[in-house]
């Protein structure tokens, strides 16, 4: 098929001159299935964006909108590649032939990986699922607008984050995305109901996911607290944060600047939710539902590499 490529293109080049590729125009002469790799091809500017590209490196910029081509019309790699490697040598560029392909590297638990357009902490890997929590703090709102009893079955950021938010996502990212069956214990400390378990596609930590994927220490399911006493923290039953030498790892940022994140369990009432602190520490009393600083930091399980 590379040859019918490149055949289709020094045709419509011959016949429209330049006009063909920046204004998009093909030939009648070209037929399927070329026709349909190289107008995908133009759809995404491929030619006035190698014969304008300010990167000097040729080779990135077909790899660039390979992937691009590949991702936005799901077509397939090689055919994609093809298609801009030939309306890249009517440039002048002679693609290389004895360079390995890359192979995508594989994800670890506690690295960053990018899926959608957000970067994401990879907390678990089960088999060929992948558990993430996005790196960062991605926007700030209330856990439910108004002050009232509530659990996550019902709050407006579960309705939020599995109407709106998801569809941030592209149609193939979206298809990742696993359904979830959430567990919604009541808080251990103060006995408040979580109501019921509920199956989401993104969702939020509770305390004890917040505890077990960052250090496992346990803290939560034994109900080990700590106190503010003489200038430093120590451990005690009647104390009033989840604290250990975990705390640096579950900070996160809003616009560069640390900031509390929602779980989504329950406080000391059900118009209270638990929250990460901006040092890392977790008050199991919570903070009314309603305050708009809360933190946003959606988890989700995806199928793994594709």
């Amino acid at each position: 098929m590379r040859n019918e490529i490149r055949e289709a293109l020094q045709r419509c080049q011959n016949t429209f001159g330049e006009e063909a590729f920046e204004d998009r125009a093909l030939a009648s002469i070209i037929i399927d299935p070329v026709r349909l790799l190289i107008t995908l091809a133009l759809k995404i500017d491929a030619y006035s964006r190698l014969k304008n590209s300010s990167s000097r490196n040729m080779a990135t910029d077909v790899f660039n909108l390979t992937k691009e081509m590949q991702k936005k019309y799901f077509i397939e790699e090689n055919a994609a590649k093809m298609t801009i490697e030939c309306i890249a040598e009517l440039l002048g560029y002679t693609p290389p032939t004895d360079i390995p392909q890359e192979q995508p590297s594989l994800p670890e638990i506690g690295g960053v990986m990018r899926f959608g357009d957000y970067e994401w902490r990879v907390l678990d890997i089960q088999n060929d699922k992948i558990l993430l929590l996005s790196e960062n703090i991605l926007e700030q709102r209330a856990y439910h607008p108004c002050y009232a009893g509530v659990t996550w079955e019902n709050s407006k950021l579960r309705e939020y984050l599995n109407s709106e938010f998801i569809n941030n996502f592209d149609t193939a990212d979206k298809a990742r995305i696993l359904e979830t069956s959430l567990r919604n214990p009541e808080n251990l400390w103060y006995g408040i109901t979580n109501g019921n378990d509920t199956t989401d596609k993104i969702f939020i930590l509770s305390i004890e996911e917040a505890d077990l994927y960052f250090g496992n220490s346990g803290d939560y399911l034994n109900k080990r607290r700590k106190k503010y006493d003489n200038g430093k923290w120590i451990s005690d039953d009647d104390g009033w944060i989840l604290s250990n030498e975990h705390d640096s790892s579950r900070i996160a940022k809003h616009n560069g600047l640390a900031s509390l994140w929602w779980l989504r369990s329950s406080g000391y009432s059900d118009c209270t939710a638990v929250y990460v602190s901006t040092t890392g520490n977790i008050p199991p009393n919570g903070d009314r539902v309603c305050i708009g600083r809360g933190g946003v930091r959606p988890a989700l399980w995806i199928q793994g590499l594709q």
